[in-house]
């Protein structure tokens, strides 16, 4: 038989005060001797008291309730930015709605009716890439809306962004630091913002050690695997390339390992996204950048979560720094099981 939760009054009996000095205690207000605070916490902790939340935001005229809408859920990299979201709002005791409006403006619209329905404390909004645009919903709600992997299409408007920038940086400098001199960048389309700004990094870390034009395509595969086959049709004196992400990175492998050239001992390939870490993997093939989705989550919390105690808004974007994940395209060593299998299918 399951026991009944303990209630403000049964706390209040136990710790030998009134139930408004209880109150007081749990709510962290009010003058309250520190000895009966202290009475009064320990015997919560004894008894495994849990306030009541809806009573709680009943009495604050708050909800404790962030809302969270997803453009879409099931995107590749939604689910990495919910787990720090999630992991944030938990840390501020705040719980959450979660709506994926599955790019479908209708759907959009009624999601908003909801979290303005349920009277949200403040909404983050999930979405695509650097190269997205959310159309700004801020002006739906009265508290703070903040956009995370996702840029508003109001400028105005709190982002949150994985940093592009440092990313091309992080790599020109793992790759000068370990001693190659002619760097290759192949990568999306041009006009992309986190392909102008991967770019830029490359440039600014690596300098003349970049050589040739920018191969520029799309974050795929087969893009990576032609535009390998280009540069040695084309005879380019090359002894690195840095792919704009993980599905180039392994394409490019592919047709290098096809045409002979050896991994990194001929040619070294770092990428971003780090796909495999995001699968759980342990053991990297391919050197990559971690953007580090699930600190851009957190961050767009924690904006949240200051702006609703009155704190002023920061300047957008807010960029997350992103980590280097070394794996043997770089710095080689011995290869796994799983790598033997890779190399066998790659060449």
């Amino acid at each position: 038989m399951e026991s009944k939760p303990v209630r403000l009054i049964d706390l209040a009996r136990a710790s030998g005060v009134s139930i408004a000095t209880a109150s007081q205690v749990m709510n962290d207000s009010g003058r309250v001797a520190p000895a009966t605070r202290q009475r009064v916490l320990e015997t919560a902790q004894r008894l495994d008291y849990r306030p009541n939340a809806l009573a709680r935001s009943v009495a604050s005229g708050r909800s404790n309730t962030v809302g969270i809408l997803a453009e879409n859920a099931s995107g590749a990299m939604c689910m990495p930015v919910l787990v720090g979201v999630n992991r944030a709002l938990s840390e501020v005791k705040l719980a959450s709605t979660l709506f994926d409006a599955e790019h479908d403006r209708r759907r959009r619209r009624e999601h908003i009716r909801q979290l303005q329905a349920r009277h949200v404390d403040g909404v983050v909004v999930i979405g695509e890439g650097t190269d997205f645009r959310s159309a700004s919903v801020t002006h739906e709600f009265p508290g703070p809306v903040v956009y995370a992997y996702s840029r508003s299409d109001d400028p105005d408007d709190v982002c949150v962004l994985p940093d592009d920038v440092q990313a091309g940086r992080v790599a020109a400098e793992h790759l000068t630091g370990i001693g190659r001199s002619r760097i290759v960048h192949v990568t999306a389309e041009a006009h992309l913002d986190s392909v102008r700004d991967r770019e830029r990094g490359l440039r600014d870390g690596a300098g003349d050690a970049v050589v040739g034009p920018v191969l520029y395509g799309d974050y795929t595969r087969d893009w990576g695997f032609r535009a390998a086959r280009r540069l040695l049709d084309d005879g380019v004196v090359f002894d690195a390339v840095f792919a704009g992400n993980d599905e180039i990175a392994v394409g490019l492998a592919a047709a290098l390992l096809g045409g002979g050239r050896r991994i990194p001992e001929d040619v070294a390939i770092i990428g971003v996204d780090n796909d495999e870490g995001q699968a759980g993997r342990h053991e990297h093939y391919i050197t990559t950048i971690d953007q580090r989705y699930d600190a851009v989550g957190s961050a767009a919390v924690d904006i949240v979560a200051s702006l609703l105690d009155g704190d002023a808004p920061p300047t957008s974007p807010v960029t997350v720094a992103p980590a280097l994940v070394l794996g043997r395209s770089t710095i080689g060593g011995p290869p796994s099981e799983r790598d033997h299998v890779l190399e066998s299918l790659l060449s």
